[in-house]
Parts: C-alpha cells; structure tokens; sequence
C-alpha cells in the first residue's frame, strides 16, 4: 500500500473529493500533463504486465505522426490519483508509470466523443525485448543482479531496483531461448519471489506476499461502512498441503529435491482435507536448501482453506495487489485476504473493483 498521510486516511473514509492527473513524458514535445475525462487503472498480479490504464482525453490530442504526444513510439505516461484533503490541499498518490502502447478514435467525432488511450507498464517492453539467440545467465551472479540485468538491458541502467529479498543467492546458470521476462519471473520463482513495477517505474523484488502479513486496510459493511457488494468463493481447487521442488537434470544424475508439507492448517496433509501434492520443478534448483527454499516460499501461498472474495468498495487508491485486507462483515464476520486484482477509476463517481488472491503458482512441471 502506498503511504498515505492521516488527513488522507480521514478523508477516504469520509465523503470527499478526487482529481485525476496524467503526465506524459515526449522524446519530442518534452513533459505535458494530458487533460483527462475519465478511464481506470487495472493492477493484476497474475498479468506478466501487472499495471494498465486506459485514459480518455479530447479528440484534438490525436497523433498525426509517429513523433506526436500520444502517439505509441516512445512516449510515457504518469497517471496519479489526489485526494482532496478537508484542508483543501490536494495528496496525490501515484498509480503507475508505463509507456503508451495504443491510441484509438471513433468518426465522426461527436462532441463528447473521446480519444482513448492505452498505458502500460514497463514489464511489457521488457517481454517484448526478446533474444535474438539463445544466451545464458552469467556465472556466479546472484538471482536479484541478474533480474537487474535482465531488465536494465531494455530499459537502461536509470532503472531503479528496489531488493526487498536481501537475497544473496547465486543463480544456477539457465538457458534463455528467447523470453526475457519469462527468465525474469523464473529467478524470482528461484528466490520464493516475485518481480514487478511499481506506481513509480521502480523494479521491485519481494518475497511472495503471505496472510500472516499485516492487515494494510479494513472494508466493512454496515453505518459509515465502504463495502457495497461481495462475492465469496470457498474452494479446494488451488489448495495443495505439499510442495515437492526438484532440480532439472539431463546428464542421468538424479536430481535433487525437497518438500514442504502443511501440518497446522484445516486442511493438513494426510487429515479430513486429503492429500494433495504440487510439483514445481527448475533448473536452478541444484542444491536441496534451494529446493527446500523454494518449497517453502510456494507452500505459504497455498496452504489452508482458499476462501476468494471479489468486492466493489469506495476508492482507496493506495491499495496495491499483495496488499493484505480485512473485510468485516456483518453476516459472514471477519476475514483476511491477499489482493489479487483490483481497477482504480479516475472519476468522481466511479467505484473500486478488488479481487483477492486465488494463489496463483508457477506451471507445473
């Protein structure tokens, strides 16, 4: 979750007004702030491109010529979200910062029709930067610097990278056939992480969010509440109680292994709930620890009883995906969850869509 100061914590949770603001950044015309009419920004963390947005502005921004604001080659984009505070100041909080990647129009042009306009972040330009030939990692480099390189070949060394893993380990050296994001999110499996951008364009590389994280923010029902609707799932579709990761081997040598097993949760290996096993194999795993590393990290987002909410709730635009949430419920209680997905609208009237976390896993293999 964003920080938010607590003049912005008290104005969320009461009536209040919103601004919305886009900057975009032209190799051509340099930086403009695009007037907008509307548009939302989406945040999945199961989409290899975790931020987009889709912004309406006035037909007469339309490009002409490749070299024009909005047009796709090359021009970026800073979509922020204000509070406006009881003082009367305006918070802005940032939610993404990313690349245009298409303009659309319909003619003819009424007079309220709208250019509209798609935004990505950087993860696309990076799975769209594929390997010429195949090329391996380099020896003896840890995972977290060889995420950096990975990225930083695209976008260049301004990119910030941000460790919250303090992960020392050195990456086994792998093959990339061609998919360098794909590469990327493989060393961040190696670590029991995950790699994406933030609101500001920064690298991120963290461990897999867990429910026993702190609660970020609480929605609730009821007088002075901001849940308005909710869907419950409970299933046992994506529960596994035990995680076998295995090394990859080609030479005939037996591969080595590790398990991770549920012994606490209701739905505990070998108890009422079955057993369920889950396979996750890598040919960066060569050693057991780095097996039993990752079986660890892959069992914690598994584990117990899939309980999925898919909520609409009054704006909080500080929210983030593997942020953990409370949701207080008069008839169903209290329960935790990890965001999955969730959409930020950029109009007064529009309201936010959050979807918790179905876990979602590496292929198996």
């Amino acid at each position: 979750m964003w920080p938010l100061s607590t003049g912005a914590r008290i104005a969320l949770a009461q009536s209040h007004s919103m601004q919305a603001r886009a900057t975009v950044y032209s190799p051509t015309y340099g930086v403009l702030e695009l007037p907008i009419s509307g548009g939302s920004v989406d945040v999945d963390a199961t989409s290899k491109t975790r931020r987009s947005a889709t912004l309406q502005a006035d037909p007469r921004w339309w490009p002409r010529s490749p070299a024009d604001l909005l047009a796709p080659y090359g021009s970026t984009c800073q979509i922020d979200y204000g509070i406006v505070l009881t003082s009367g100041n305006t918070e802005w909080v940032p939610l993404m910062y990313g690349s245009l990647d298409e303009a659309t129009r319909t003619r003819p042009v009424s007079s309220s029709g709208d250019l509209t306009v798609k935004v990505v972040d950087p993860a696309a330009r990076v799975a769209e930067d594929r390997l010429d030939i195949p090329a391996q990692t380099i020896a003896n480099a840890t995972a977290v610097g060889e995420i950096a390189r990975l990225v930083r070949e695209t976008l260049g060394t301004q990119v910030e990278v941000v460790d919250q893993t303090s992960s020392g380990l050195v990456a086994s050296v792998i093959v990339i056939e061609r998919e360098r994001w794909d590469a990327v999110e493989k060393l961040a499996d190696f670590l029991g992480a995950e790699a994406f951008f933030d609101p500001v364009g920064h690298l991120v590389i963290r461990p897999q969010p867990a429910l026993n994280q702190a609660s970020v923010w609480t929605v609730r029902t009821g007088n002075g509440g901001n849940l308005l609707t909710a869907k419950d799932t409970l299933s046992r579709e994506l529960v596994y109680n035990r995680i076998v990761a295995s090394g990859q081997r080609t030479d005939g040598v037996p591969a080595v292994y590790a398990t991770a097993t549920d012994t606490t949760s209701p739905a505990y290996y070998g108890g009422p709930f079955g057993k369920k096993p889950r396979f996750y194999t890598s040919e960066l795993l060569t050693t057991v620890a780095q097996c039993q590393t990752t079986a660890d990290a892959l069992l914690a987002r598994v584990r117990g009883t899939s309980a999925q909410i898919e909520i609409e709730t009054l704006v909080n635009p500080a929210l983030d995906t593997g942020d953990i949430i409370t949701a207080q419920d008069s008839r169903a209680g209290e329960t935790r969850h990890v965001i999955d997905k969730l959409s930020i609208p950029l109009t007064p009237e529009g309201t936010q869509s959050i979807t918790t976390r179905s876990d979602d896993l590496p292929a198996e293999t």
